[in-house]
């Protein structure tokens, strides 16, 4: 058990969090900024928990990659010849070779199943020589977090490897949940939470806050070809893919419509989601809050926009930030329903 290797090496656990500390540091993410309010022991649960999310991440980008030198030649050949069993199943899936080549492909996949099988501590292989394995493994039993949203999480991180081919809001849902509302459900262990309902609203809290990141991102995702608004969406209102590399997409009607209505889908999920905050436990409360209000800040500012948030990127003024923690610290009202 975990617990026997913990009590028996207490300096590599501390050291093991510290490592945590430092990618999330190295990572400069305003995800991580919210979560400063939190009593130590779920703070430090965060930061292992997000150095986890966070290579995954890494390896979908390109980014990061295991070191695999305490393998045997035969626990890599092994390794590869699942990753090629996963990269047929994917390749059917998306009816889509990756966007990689082959050996690139192969040895991301090769990652993402070390990462995957280590979700939960191996009895019967090689200690991982990542250092943040350790207390990642100490918050998912201290906090009883489900391995299965972690599995749903990579699953995201493997589809990232494949041409995006949302076509519906049901299949842009369906992403979401595995990269966003997986994370939000490990959260919602974490934070502590009373009700029976919580894990939906969680769930609708992911698809919110991703939904919001797509309008953000949507600049560099187009740059590096890749279209997470659904496309039959985008054609119900006359867009083509081809539309969205235009100068004058901003100004063209159909598409402020378009993302007229993905506004609306955007604020009826965080309707969802702000019924969790009254369910998480008061100490953790804070942390979402400022989320959601950060999230709803930069919705409205795409409403002002009128849809523009092609030639210009959402983001926060100094001042507009000063407001979301002012509003969380109760000076003034949260801009949660605005």
């Amino acid at each position: 058990m975990l617990g026997d290797v913990v009590s028996n090496d207490a300096a590599t656990l501390s050291e093991s969090y510290l490592e945590c500390e430092r990618i999330a540091t190295e990572s400069s993410s305003s995800f991580l900024r919210a979560f400063r309010t939190l009593p130590k022991e779920k703070h430090d649960g965060i930061k292992a928990l997000y150095a986890f999310c966070r290579r995954a991440d890494d390896v979908a980008d390109g980014d990061w990659l295991p070191d695999f030198s305490i393998f045997s030649p035969q626990q890599m050949g092994s390794l590869r010849l699942r990753a090629l069993q996963k990269s047929k199943y994917l390749d059917d899936k998306h009816e889509s070779r990756g966007t990689l080549d082959h050996e690139t492909h192969i040895a991301r996949l090769c990652a993402l199943i070390y990462l995957r099988d280590n979700i939960q501590p191996l009895t019967n292989c090689s200690f991982p020589k990542e250092k943040f394995f350790l207390a990642f493994w100490h918050t998912i039993e201290k906090f009883n977090i489900p391995s299965q949203h972690l599995h749903s999480l990579i699953d995201g991180m493997e589809d990232d490897l494949y041409p995006t081919n949302y076509q519906t809001y049901e299949d842009l849902s369906g992403y979401c949940y595995n990269v966003a509302s997986s994370v939000g459900l490990c959260l919602l262990h974490l934070y502590g939470y009373d009700g029976q309902e919580a894990e939906h609203y969680a769930e609708e809290m992911g698809i919110f806050l991703q939904m919001v990141n797509i309008l953000r991102d949507i600049q560099s995702d187009l740059a590096s070809g890749r279209i997470y608004l659904p496309i039959t969406e985008l054609q119900s209102y006359g867009i083509s893919s081809y539309d969205l590399s235009s100068p004058s997409l901003a100004s063209n009607p159909n598409w402020q419509e378009f993302m007229q209505d993905y506004i609306e889908r955007c604020k009826a999920h965080r309707e969802e989601a702000v019924k969790l905050l009254p369910m998480i436990h008061t100490d953790s409360r804070k942390s979402p809050t400022i989320m959601v209000s950060v999230y709803s800040q930069l919705v409205r500012q795409a409403e002002i926009l009128c849809g523009d948030v092609v030639s210009q990127q959402l983001s926060l003024t100094a001042f507009q930030k000063a407001n979301v923690l002012m509003s969380t610290l109760g000076v003034i009202r949260p801009p949660l329903e605005e």
